[in-house]
């Protein structure tokens, strides 16, 4: 597969998964009705398998290049992005509780994103 169409299969995961975190936390905060469908629970963890397996095939792709510092920065920020998520979604409590851990996980989100497009550990921080 051509490195540049992996790498919008991949952007678009990034977005659709946004979306659909976004959703569920919505739904976990109760301003959304929740849905019992078996696509709300099966297309995010479908989603979430392509945005990784698309990181990963572009990862063999350039191989050749090394381990840049970002990307270690990028998939620290990853599993604390997925711990947050687990909290706000399974563990949070309180509708506080739950507020912060989805603010927190999707501000996480969005860091992960502009390290990814600035290639650079401190993403958008390093503009200013």
């Amino acid at each position: 597969m051509n490195y540049l169409v992996l790498k919008y299969v991949h952007i678009v995961a990034v977005a659709a998964s946004f979306a659909l975190f976004f959703l569920r936390g919505l739904w976990v905060l109760g301003a959304y009705p929740p849905t019992q469908d078996k696509w709300a629970r099966a297309l995010p963890h479908a989603v979430d398998t392509l945005l990784l397996l698309s990181a990963l095939g572009m990862l063999v792709m350039t191989q050749d290049h090394g381990w840049p510092g970002w990307l270690t920065v990028k998939l620290g920020l990853l599993i604390g992005y997925v711990l947050l998520g687990l909290y706000t979604l399974h563990s949070a409590r309180t509708m506080r509780q739950k507020l912060v851990g989805l603010v927190l996980a999707l501000l996480v989100y969005l860091f992960i994103t502009t390290i990814a497009v600035m290639h650079h550990p401190l993403g958008i921080f390093a503009v200013i």
